[in-house]
């Protein structure tokens, strides 16, 4: 159940665990070396006062995470304040991009908006030195796979190169195997192949709940990314019980409407509304 309360107790027993928590860009520096840590990361999508109260827990019991923020919600004052409280945590608060599906497959003005992005995060104090793709699953798509491609591009990683994406150089991050758990689907899952699983089908595997991803974090021999939506997070269970059965209702109708040619362009217009389930 996606409840504050489960976070706090998951966030608890981590503690416990007593591994390093780094955020993304310190992650980087880490993995020149020997020492065990993991990172916590958020794809702030919609409410960024969802995203303020699990960083809120995270730093109760001294976790520290990377929050991936769309741009269009820094476009906001109130947002914008919200995040800046994030940054003071100690959090990492940095770009969560969409610029290729924003601008249906052409670089050149994606890379423009991914430019301006840049220097919007930069003005308001939060350099962008880690970034993390979105993957819109209802874009229709035709000429490029998904946002990932964006980093793909040997041209524009080189400009970038002080830049990391987290899902497709997740070996910048980390000198050990590298294990990457996600709530994606309102569920539980280790993702076999996270930098390419938008070009080839690999079956993930499911994970019970938030104790077993306790139990996996117990291999120091591995290091573990945990990626976790804040907009799916509720106060109490009957909402959160309520909106998960809404969010399966619709990726239900959604799939259904995808197999119709027609339709699917239709509804690939409104992509951005996937942001809000």
């Amino acid at each position: 159940m996606f409840v504050y309360k489960k976070w706090e107790i998951f966030c608890s027993q981590i503690q416990k665990l007593q591994i390093k928590s780094v955020t993304a860009y310190d992650a980087l520096e880490h993995s020149k070396s020997v020492e065990n840590y993991f990172i916590l990361k958020h794809d702030v999508e919609t409410n960024v006062k969802k995203a303020l109260n699990l960083a809120l827990i995270e730093h109760k019991y001294g976790l520290r995470a990377t929050y991936y923020v769309q741009s269009y919600l820094i476009e906001n004052d109130e947002n914008v304040k919200i995040l800046k409280q994030i940054l003071k945590l100690g959090h990492e608060v940095t770009y969560h991009y969409d610029v290729l599906d924003s601008n249906n497959g052409d670089f050149k003005l994606a890379e423009l908006e991914f430019d301006k992005t840049l220097l919007k995060f930069k003005n308001l104090g939060m350099n962008v030195r880690t970034v993390c793709p979105h993957g819109n699953p209802v874009k229709d798509r035709a000429g490029w796979s998904s946002n990932k491609d964006f980093f793909r591009n040997e041209i524009l990683n080189v400009k970038y190169s002080e830049i990391a994406d987290i899902v497709i150089n997740p070996e910048k991050f980390t000198n050990k195997e590298l294990i990457y758990i996600s709530d994606a689907g309102f569920g539980w899952k280790k993702i076999t192949d996270i930098s390419n699983n938008d070009k080839n089908e690999s079956e993930d595997i499911e994970i019970k709940d938030l104790n077993d991803v306790v139990n996996l974090m117990q291999d120091r021999s591995k290091t573990f990314i945990i990626s976790a939506h804040p907009h799916r997070w509720r106060q109490y269970k009957i909402i959160a019980f309520l909106h998960r059965n809404i969010f399966f209702t619709l990726r239900s109708t959604v799939r259904i409407i995808t197999k119709i040619p027609f339709l699917k362009k239709s509804i690939s217009k409104f992509y951005y509304l996937a942001k809000k389930i």
